[in-house]
């Protein structure tokens, strides 16, 4: 079910690409035709007119032009909205907020532009190429030995049956479960795990669906973590909204990236997931023995899930260009995994956390995290998931 469930997605995310690919003109200059400037021709195949600037910083400059056009696009719309209002200062109120808006957003595409140029410095980047999953230099494992025959990563485990559960927000409003499933999905030739996560609220004494992602992970023989593709489905008031953040290596250009490494190393920077303007993930480490300091709130409440008193953890920095203003701290405990994360905004600690709550082998752990109303958590995950619907 698990399977049909995800093609049925990935087609109609293809039918979406081929709508929008479809529906732009296009002259005979091939796929690259209107590559130009706005109103100017052909860009010829080999020569996107960049000079000698990388194809990652022509990539964020082009990126930059496709965000320009979007906010004249939304700025027209708000306007001929706005010229039916009858009520002169409805109408004028409504102009105003349009003009404002476009302003905003202009500034906001800026600040994307120098958040990808800012990643193209960092990563000394200008292909991202070739894609990992198809590169003949990596070889990766079969899902199923890991735990087994094959060590698994010591931060992010595949070994089918892994569970977690965390709380989240300011004042821990959100309830996240991840569940390492038995089930694979092969990309590119590459079989990689599905991991399901799943975030909700209690409101009103109920689980609301906040968002419920099918992750797709691959192991190489080295232990580092790659990321496939994902499903992701948010949800507004507990109804679905949007697939915003989705992506699949191989299909629009989407490629895969390094989750986690299985032996980092301080400074060290590389993309987690590739798809511009869905996918643009990107992590750094901060260091390999670290313990969160007061201004960060400290550590996990959970002695077990400490870092300073279990030797040290893995500490990163995760960010993403298109939301440049926005950023987290995570921690990483050799052996466990994931066991905080401290928001960021504009490098500031917003006060927002994820903290690991419990960990286990398998489903049965949630009797032992102190969930309320457990029962209708575990009905609300069956309905979002499959996964966890008892056989």
């Amino acid at each position: 079910m698990k399977m049909r469930f995800l093609l049925a997605i990935f087609a109609a995310i293809v039918v979406s690409s081929m709508a929008v690919a479809g529906g732009a003109s296009r002259s005979g200059g091939g796929p690259l035709g209107h590559l130009g400037d706005e109103g100017s021709g052909v860009v010829a195949h080999g020569d996107l007119g960049g000079g000698n600037s990388t194809a990652c910083a022509q990539a964020a400059g082009r990126m930059f032009k496709s965000c320009k056009f979007e906010v004249k696009e939304e700025f027209h719309a708000t306007v001929a909205k706005c010229i039916n209002l009858g009520d002169f200062g409805e109408r004028t109120d409504c102009l105003d907020g349009a003009d404002e808006a476009r302003a905003e957003d202009s500034e906001g595409c800026s600040a994307q532009k120098e958040a990808r140029l800012d990643v193209c410095e960092m990563l000394d980047e200008d292909l991202y190429d070739p894609e990992p999953l198809t590169d003949s230099s990596i070889d990766f494992i079969d899902p199923n030995d890991i735990g087994d025959t094959e060590l698994p990563n010591p931060y992010f485990s595949l070994e089918a049956g892994n569970t977690y559960v965390l709380r989240a927000g300011e004042d821990f409003e959100e309830t996240i479960v991840v569940h390492v499933t038995d089930e694979v999905y092969e990309v590119l030739g590459v079989d990689c795990r599905i991991v399901v996560d799943i975030v909700l609220l209690l409101e009103d004494g109920e689980w609301v669906a906040v968002e419920a992602t099918d992750d797709l992970y691959a192991q190489a023989d080295n232990g580092d973590v790659y990321y496939c593709g994902e499903v992701s489905r948010n949800y507004e008031d507990g109804l679905l909204d949007n697939l915003d953040g989705s992506f699949l290596a191989g299909l629009d250009w989407a490629k895969s990236g390094i989750l986690i490494m299985a032996n980092p190393q301080a400074g060290i920077a590389h993309r987690q997931e590739y798809l511009l303007g869905e996918a643009e993930d990107v992590i750094q480490y901060v260091g390999t023995m670290e313990a969160p300091p007061a201004e960060e709130g400290g550590e996990n409440p959970n002695p077990d899930f400490s870092c300073a008193g279990n030797g040290g953890c893995v500490k990163t920095e995760e960010f993403i260009p298109p939301d440049p203003e926005s950023g987290e701290f995570k921690y990483f405990l050799d052996g466990v995994g994931f066991v905080l994360g401290v928001g960021l905004e504009n490098g500031e600690v917003t006060g927002e956390r994820d903290e690991l709550v419990c960990t286990g082998d398998s489903l049965d752990v949630l009797a032992d995290c102190g969930i309320v109303d457990l029962p209708g958590l575990e009905e609300e995950l069956c309905r979002l998931s499959s996964a966890f619907c008892d056989d």
